[in-house]
């Protein structure tokens, strides 16, 4: 078949691909649009950061009369128009240490949007097998129906010339009736498989919805943890840690700050702007003595972040690892299986037929035997379904926890 057309009406677009739906569900997505704020909130902090590596230059007014006051003391009145430019000349790579943890935390956010992308893909991915899926045993069932159906005449002409009794028109009736009904569920299945991949591409209310083909099965994909942007994030966020705690060690060392000011200052505004225009220059070197422990406590939390860091690094690992094992197993026992099945129909179908016949020829073979026969080969046909749909899966799960976008 060319293209699976589902629920009701036929659409008139042209039908959807695989990575059609993963594109727009990409797009459609919420938390697609969470990752990307979280995204733009680490930038900025990154520019936060970044900020205090230049100079700081700032402007102010100040006029100020106390005349409550002794003017010996107060000079009477005090007037300034004042353009200030500070630099921290050196900290000991204090600066540029919470700057790059910035820089290493707006990576682990970037890639958290590749994660997120990822994510968004799997679960469409699966929407859109499973789909498929639905829609191939409904078909089959459907085919089943048909059979039945003629099987089901075929009793019945028997009966009337005495070849068959009334017994074995109920078994083919009730084995006919029986399909019908998984017929029924299947395709109430196929609707809520539409539905679930119509809500992942914001296509809630479309009345039909048309997929194309899946050609075979995936091979299986290459296991790649490194490229997992899950375990980049986590090693992104280990170093961002790392220099967290080399920003809070170098608290404790020296701070060589320079300002100069130039401007008015003076007693009122006119006689300063008239004849007291300058500036001035100052030097400031800043080392803590004591300050309660706060320095300690700043790089004790900085070693629990790094402490903290590696042991997500290491889960993250770990859980990897395990559900890639795990997803290569379920993909390599349905591919064993699709080999078996792929064996077996031939045998089942040729077991069936052959029954058939001999029941037709009027051989000592019983309608149950018949039915029994063809439920096997029927079971055989639907089984390759689902075990298809298991390599698919397995191939999008190790795709998703390796980072790949199909």
């Amino acid at each position: 078949m060319a293209a699976i057309v589902l629920m009701t009406g036929v659409s008139s677009a042209a039908p959807l691909t695989l990575p059609d739906a993963v594109n727009r569900a990409i797009k459609f997505a919420p938390s697609m649009e969470a990752a990307a704020a979280s995204s733009d909130m680490t930038a900025a902090q990154v520019h936060e950061q970044r900020a205090p590596l230049f100079p700081n230059i700032s402007t102010g007014a100040e006029y100020y009369n106390a005349p409550g006051y002794n003017e010996v003391v107060t000079n009477r009145a005090l007037s300034a128009a004042m353009v200030m430019a500070t630099y921290t000349a050196w900290d000991w790579g204090r600066r540029a240490a919470n700057w790059r943890a910035a820089r290493y935390v707006a990576e682990a956010a970037r890639l958290g949007i590749a994660a997120a992308q990822a994510q968004i893909a799997y679960d469409t991915t699966v929407a859109y097998e499973e789909l498929f899926r639905a829609h191939e045993s409904s078909d089959e069932l459907r085919s089943s129906l048909g059979r039945l159906d003629r099987y089901l005449a075929t009793i019945v002409a028997l009966s009337k010339s005495g070849r068959a009794n009334a017994s074995d028109v109920l078994k083919v009736r009730t084995a006919r009736d029986q399909v019908e009904i998984a017929l029924e569920q299947q395709q109430v299945a196929t609707q809520r498989a539409a539905a679930n991949l119509g809500s992942l591409i914001g296509e809630f209310n479309q009345p039909d919805l048309e997929i194309t083909d899946l050609a075979g099965v995936p091979p299986k994909p290459a296991v790649d943890i490194a490229s997992s942007p899950v375990m980049q994030a986590t090693k992104r966020a280990l170093s961002s840690a790392g220099l967290q705690v080399q920003a809070a060690k170098a608290e404790r060392l020296p701070t060589f700050q320079v300002a100069f000011t130039t401007g008015f200052v003076g007693i009122d505004p006119p006689e300063t702007v008239s004849h007291n225009f300058g500036g001035s220059y100052d030097t400031v070197l800043s080392m803590p003595i004591f300050d309660g422990g706060l320095i300690t406590s700043h790089i004790d939390q900085a070693k629990a972040k790094v402490a903290s860091a590696k042991a997500q690094a290491r889960d993250t690992e770990y859980t990897l690892i395990r559900r890639i094992t795990d997803a290569s197993i379920r993909y390599d026992q349905a591919g064993r299986m699709l080999d078996l099945l792929a064996r077996a129909q031939p045998t089942a179908d040729d077991s069936f037929a052959l029954t058939w016949t001999r029941f037709l020829g009027g051989g000592s073979v019983t309608l149950l035997e018949v039915l029994d026969a063809y439920q096997r080969a029927e079971d055989l046909r639907l089984q390759r379904f689902e075990e298809e749909f298991a390599v698919r899966e397995a191939a999008a799960e190790i795709d998703l926890l390796c980072g790949r976008i199909r």
